[in-house]
């Protein structure tokens, strides 16, 4: 790995992580669910043609392919962590139904 490499790779890590919206993806998971982190793993956004700009055409290649592979993994994981609340909620939510029902049913038999 050369130094250009390594160099375009770290900057679009970096560029990635802070580029992608959280709160849109968690979102995706919470109210997407599985569709969700279906579209958070297909969408690759482009990174801004400015970051580019007078950089060399391997230095945009290696740029380009780290930017889109870690929005993708960050994107996903945001999904995964929505449908974890709304599966955490569910688990909560039932939880109480059935805590609730087995009271009812003990008062019922008093």
């Amino acid at each position: 790995m050369n130094s250009e490499q390594y160099d375009a790779e770290i900057v679009a890590e970096k560029d990635a992580k802070s580029d992608v919206n959280k709160i849109i993806w968690i979102c995706a998971g919470l109210f997407g669910n599985v569709i969700g982190i279906l579209v958070a793993y297909i969408y690759q956004p482009t990174p801004p043609l400015s970051r580019l700009y007078n950089k060399s055409d391997e230095y945009q290649m290696f740029y380009t392919d780290t930017y889109k592979a870690k929005t993708r993994r960050e994107q996903t994981i945001y999904a995964l962590i929505g449908l974890l609340i709304l599966i955490g909620v569910y688990i909560i939510f039932f939880g109480y139904v059935m805590i609730s029902i087995n009271q009812i049913q003990r008062l019922g038999n008093r």
